[in-house]
């Protein structure tokens, strides 16, 4: 979701660039995602539609090579946190903040266990792949995010790479794969034209992060398109805007739907066994 990837350190392009192409667009896809879950959530055509930022933020943290990860991350990652507890909603899995930060940390050890050869290559997809489901009960898309991460990092890298053209492609392939199956697990009442709906848009995901790269469109500037000036602020104030909205949206939902929520209720896993498990003695 969600953290400017250009470092707010550096100036900024005056023009339009790649990154906020796309980011704008991951914006728009979040936006749809959670209007779904907080107001129409018997509706699924907005989780379909929703579930489709997810893979660009994640492929965003591995094509960039900025590895650090500035306080105002972190203090994000726990204002959502504690909007949550507020709302009464559950706490794992930790929001996909923490899962970004842990991205960040780790997207070149990815990289560069994963490329030393192929089985190394396909290993990481399956070690990848497998831990999705344990960790997703920690935080929030858990390992699969960590696919895109290591896609990001090879796309970035794909002029100096040595491998064959059809592992990278294969890479894609099996990450849409993955993605598109454990998003069905998660999400069963999905029909087979949402279903096939997501299949198809993940495709083209694909393709624009296979084509994806850094570029500065110079002549698109808000000076000559006033429009542009919101494609910007929304590309470059990602984590200002996620944060922000989150809490205004969990805000309103819990004014005018009391009966959803339990503010200030302990509620530590959605995983109910593991519920359970901690607070069944209380």
């Amino acid at each position: 979701m969600v953290y400017s990837i250009l470092n707010k350190s550096k100036s900024f392009p005056n023009g339009l660039t790649s990154y906020d192409l796309l980011k704008t667009l991951a914006i728009l896809l979040m936006l749809v995602d959670h209007a779904g879950y907080f107001f129409f959530m018997d509706e699924m055509w907005f989780r379909v539609i929703g579930r489709l930022s997810v893979p660009i933020w994640f492929f965003l943290i591995g094509f960039s090579t900025t590895r650090e990860v500035p306080k105002l991350f972190w203090i994000a990652a726990v204002l959502v946190m504690l909007s949550t507890i507020a709302a009464g909603e559950y706490l794992f899995p930790l929001n996909i903040l923490f899962t970004l930060i842990i991205a960040r940390m780790v997207a070149d050890w990815l990289y560069h266990r994963a490329m030393r050869n192929k089985e190394a290559f396909a290993g990481m997809f399956f070690f990848l792949f497998l831990l999705s489901g344990p960790t997703l009960i920690f935080s929030e898309y858990g390992t699969l995010g960590l696919l895109f991460t290591l896609m990001g990092a090879i796309c970035r890298n794909r002029d100096k790479l040595l491998a064959p053209r059809w592992m990278l492609l294969s890479y894609h392939a099996a990450c849409l794969f993955g993605y598109i199956i454990v998003q069905g697990l998660l999400m069963p009442e999905l029909t087979q034209v949402q279903f096939w709906f997501l299949v198809v848009c993940m495709a083209g995901l694909q393709w624009m992060f296979h084509r994806f790269d850094k570029h500065v469109f110079e002549g698109w500037t808000p000076q000559k398109f006033f429009p542009l000036y919101l494609v910007q602020f929304t590309g470059r104030y990602t984590l200002e805007i996620y944060v922000v909205h989150l809490i205004v949206l969990r805000a309103i939902v819990v004014m005018t739907q009391p009966e959803r929520f339990e503010p200030f209720q302990v509620r530590v896993f959605a995983f109910q066994p593991l519920q359970e498990f901690f607070f069944g003695f209380m």
